[in-house]
């Protein structure tokens, strides 16, 4: 091989690994940046919340455990909500921070109690995902 074809060659390779740096670098920074615009839309919703909604601090802590993001001022949220109203939905939210902590017996508590609830409001009420859940962490 000639020398100028093993200096192409070196320069398209390191261009390559240079593309592929940069396209990586903006994919985290992209991540990053919808990761903080959850964090911030969540706590500006908590933040207007009033004092006895405790669906917003529900819906805001389970975007943030979804996301796997935020997860201390998440199950504060949680409480929160637990603290004005302990309903199906924040229940079974409780259940899933617990699940994404690795904690299964206490996802599983919080499964089962937030079914209850239901049922205890609704004897019609039904909610195959948790049902779903709860089988799957007993066995």
């Amino acid at each position: 091989m000639n020398s100028t074809f093993k200096k192409s060659t070196i320069a398209v390779v390191l261009s390559f690994c240079m593309l592929s740096l940069v396209a990586f670098n903006t994919a985290a920074v992209a991540k990053n940046a919808g990761t903080n615009k959850t964090i911030e839309k969540a706590r500006e919703a908590v933040n207007q919340a009033s004092s006895d909604d405790w669906m917003t601090y529900a819906v805001s802590a389970e975007k943030c455990i979804r996301k796997n993001i935020n997860l201390k001022e998440a199950a504060e949220w949680l409480d929160r909500s637990l603290a004005i109203k302990e309903t199906p939905y924040n229940l079974k939210v409780k259940g899933l921070y617990y699940e994404k902590n690795n904690l299964p017996e206490k996802a599983l508590e919080y499964y089962v109690k937030s079914l209850k609830v239901g049922i205890e409001n609704d004897v019609t009420y039904e909610d195959l995902h948790t049902q779903a859940k709860v089988a799957k962490l007993i066995k």
